[in-house]
């Protein structure tokens, strides 16, 4: 075998090129650009091969800068778009994660908000549906419809405009904003959104609940509806027991049983016989006599059908019942109807038919004039109606309820039970609404003050507390008129509740408060009733002593107002404000300007009240004869007037004055036919004067009204009388006159004075025993009469001095 080569222990040398031995001196590259361009020097390929590298890797940087920047300029958009998705899906917790998400930055684009609050709403919408308590359902529509709104403004998105109309009209609907969901319905038709019929129902539930229900328009609703191919079989049944029910309450109850059978067996059974009972006796209130009890047997089999039938003692029973009592009701069968509205009210009292039963009890009570135990009923009725908008019954719709009321306060008011119809005002507030409330409650006020003051001046003066009563009414009606005023401060009638305002409180005699008001009126109002306001206000002023603020303002209206209505009696009030300040000119010549120089007429009130003041005055001023004239002209005119009585009374005191300047002459005369001309002529006056006396003395015993006036005129016609007589020397009878005062006032400091008459009567007549036997008498009825006894008011003379008279007496 041949031997192994040797083994080569170093290197052969080999000649290298000269550039490679220059690089091996220089410094080695570093660096990965520094290594790859000493890679690829001397080769072509290499470099090729980087340099594609290097314009794939730009080519890539530049890509992922231009897809970084998109998503940066433009999240939203697909981001929405993917929220759309996911809501379509039913994804509702991730598209409402999305658009939160978006919402809570600043890069969403305002065009892009109507699709972010679509998304919203219609998630709410969702919710709400979804909601077991009917409450928190209309509260997450309440939501929905504002987002939906919302997003309407800056517009659904594409595509979507009828189904956000249609979401936005059942969210309106269901939080009770019906004509706004109405309309945003009919849109949504228009606009052509799909399952048209979902939108008909709609709309017919809404006119059927409306406060005031369109019934009508809900038949039509429904009618639209079931002819739609779309609408499946549940919902159609539904729809036609809701349209028997509608014409039902139209009174139309051979078609609305014939509605409710045709629902099939597909609708509820229970409402199905329950719809079906309410037609029968909708046909049992229109039936003639003779039909009427197979009718309401037959009513009340179906009715006991339905209560079997619902097997979960729904509100199908309550409705049940209650019309089982509406049969009982029109057959009058009384009792078992009030048994079968109580029962109801008592255990179902806040549902449907429990505040149908509690009507339906107030009324037939309030029929029967059981007005106490009817107020009763319907207060049950009325507290569970906290929040009218939320209101929704089947057996009584909100107009219905609204109208039972104002017909229970107008058969109270009729009745005058004032006080029942003023607590029912107290609960009406949340059904009829403040303004309504604050008119029933002024106007209530208002008829029962005129009551009380009609029924006092039938008593007389045994009918003032009445009268005080009656004012006070009247003020507290004055009271909530301006309240009602306030409450509709931006309407025309703000000023006409003014008015009315001030017309109670100067009726109820508070005449401070009827200046303010008629101010405030003129604030508001310098035109209409100007010249009556200030009528009025000088009125006021004058019954309140302000004699000179009364002139004032009269004196305006004059001025300004000469030829209104008001300025005649403004001209009459201020000749009465001249005549209390003595000015007996002036009031003079605004009275005979009324009767001569204006269109007045003796028909016209201004014009008798003229002449009977113009008599008053001329009596006050002395000028006897000139007022008895006026006043007998007026009394000739106006006999049965109440100022009559008051004048002829003037006219006996007239012509008893009148009859004092004969009486200086026959005192003062030095001849016999002096004496007996002045004699003559007072026993004239003196005769006239005692017939008024006595005239006016038959009037006040006839009338019998207790009256403190009338009183007082019969008190004084006694003593006037008796005076005179005793002027005309008719002594026997001015002392049965002065006695007939003893029998009105006994034990009473007037009662001194027509004994010391009947004492100058027994001393003419010569017999001083019986004059001093009445001084006795006198001198008695001093020492009885109490410590605190009124002399002041009745007499001229105090006690003390009484005392010393009847001593004076004695000694003569």
């Amino acid at each position: 075998m041949p031997a192994p080569p040797p083994v080569c222990t170093e290197a052969p040398a080999v000649p290298e090129p000269e550039e490679l031995r220059d690089e091996e001196t220089d410094v080695a590259p570093t660096g990965l650009l520094g290594r790859l361009r000493h890679w690829t020097d001397g080769h072509p390929i290499r470099s090729k091969l980087i340099g594609a590298a290097l314009i794939l890797a730009l080519v890539a940087t530049v890509g992922a800068w231009v897809l970084v920047a998109e998503i940066a300029i433009t999240p939203e958009n697909a981001n929405l778009a993917r929220a759309l998705e996911e809501f379509d899906a039913g994804e509702d917790d991730s598209a409402r994660a999305i658009v939160t998400d978006l919402m809570k930055g600043d890069s969403l684009k305002t065009s892009d908000y109507g699709a972010a609050l679509f998304i919203m709403g219609a998630l709410k919408v969702r919710e709400a549906e979804r909601q077991w308590s009917s409450e928190r359902g209309r509260n997450d529509y309440f939501i929905a419809s504002k987002y939906l709104a919302e997003a309407r403004t800056f517009a659904f998105p594409d595509g979507r405009n009828a189904e956000g109309l249609y979401l936005l009209g059942k969210s309106l609907l269901e939080s009770r904003q019906l004509q706004q969901g109405v309309e945003a319905l009919r849109d949504a038709l228009a606009a052509g959104v799909e399952r048209k019929w979902r939108a008909h129902l709609l709309l017919a539930e809404a006119h059927f609940y409306a406060p005031t229900p369109n019934f009508e328009d809900a038949v039509g609703e429904i009618d639209t509806a079931i002819k739609d191919p779309d609408i499946d079989a549940d919902q159609r049944a539904s729809a036609l027991l809701l349209r028997s029910e509608a014409l039902a309450m139209l009174g139309r109850g051979v078609e609305a049983e014939q509605a409710a059978a045709s629902a099939g067996p597909r609708a509820n059974p229970a409402r199905r016989s329950l719809a079906e009972g309410r037609s029968l006796v909708v046909q049992l209130e229109n039936a003639p006599p003779e039909r009427r009890v197979a009718i309401a047997k037959n009513a009340g089999s179906v009715l006991e059908r339905a209560r079997r039938e619902d097997q979960l003692s729904t509100g199908v029973s309550r409705e049940s019942d209650f019309l089982k009592a509406r049969i009982a009701e029109l057959l009058g069968n009384r009792d078992e109807a009030v048994e079968g509205y109580r029962e109801l009210r008592r255990s179902h009292g806040t549902s449907d038919a429990g505040i149908a039963a509690a009507f339906a009890e107030g009324d037939l009570l309030q029929r029967e004039g059981a007005d106490d135990a009817a107020i009763a009923a319907y207060r049950r009725a009325l507290d569970t109606l906290d929040d009218p908008k939320a209101y929704r019954n089947r057996s009584l719709p909100l107009s219905e309820v609204r109208r039972r009321t104002l017909e229970a306060h107008a058969v109270l008011l009729d009745r005058g039970r004032y006080d029942a119809a003023l607590q029912l005002t107290d609960w009406v507030g949340p059904l009829v609404g403040t303004t309504q409330q604050l008119l029933m409650q002024a106007d209530t006020l208002r008829g029962w003050g005129e009551n009380l003051i009609e029924q006092a001046d039938a008593l007389g003066s045994r009918g003032e507390p009445q009268r005080r009563q009656g004012r006070h009414r009247l003020r507290e009606s004055g009271v909530v008129y301006e309240r009602l005023a306030e409450a509709r401060f931006a309407t025309r009638q703000f000023t006409d509740d003014l008015w009315v305002a001030a017309e109670m409180l100067q009726a109820g005699q508070a005449y401070g408060e009827t200046i303010r008001v008629i101010e405030r009126y003129l604030r508001n109002e310098p035109i209409s009733r100007n010249a009556l306001a200030l009528l009025r206000v000088g009125e006021a002023h004058l019954s309140r002593g302000e004699d000179e603020a009364a002139i004032r303002t009269l004196e305006e209206c004059l001025e300004f107002h000469a030829n209104d209505a008001s300025s005649y009696r403004a001209r009459l009030v201020c000749a009465r404000a001249h005549r209390l300040r003595g000015d007996f000119d002036k009031s003079e010549e605004l009275l005979r300007y009324n009767l001569t120089r204006t269109a007045l007429t003796p028909a016209s009130p201004e014009w008798r009240d003229s002449k009977f003041d113009l008599g008053q005055l001329l009596a006050e001023s002395g000028r006897h004869n000139e007022a008895i004239a006026e006043l007998e002209e007026g009394i000739n005119r106006y006999p049965d007037d109440p100022q009559a009585r008051l004048a002829r009374y003037q006219i006996a005191l007239s012509n008893r004055q009148a009859a004092q300047e004969p009486l200086k002459r026959f005192n003062a005369a030095q001849t016999v036919n002096e004496r007996e001309q002045a004699r003559r002529e007072a026993d004239e006056y003196l005769e006239a004067a005692l017939h008024m006396f006595q005239q006016v003395q038959r009037e006040i015993t006839l009338a019998d009204s207790g009256d403190d006036l009338d009183r007082a005129t019969l008190r004084n016609c006694f003593m006037l009388g008796g005076n005179v007589l005793f002027d005309l020397n008719r002594y026997e009878e001015a002392r049965q006159s002065f006695a007939s005062v003893s029998t009105l006032y006994q034990n009473e400091p007037y009662m001194l004075e027509a004994l010391v008459h009947i004492y100058h009567c027994w001393r003419r007549q010569s017999d001083r025993t019986k004059a001093m036997g009445v001084v006795q008498q006198a001198q008695q009825l001093l020492q009885r009469l109490p410590p605190d006894a009124d002399f002041a008011t009745s007499t001229n003379l105090t006690r003390t001095e009484w005392d010393r008279l009847l001593s004076q007496l004695q000694q003569l």
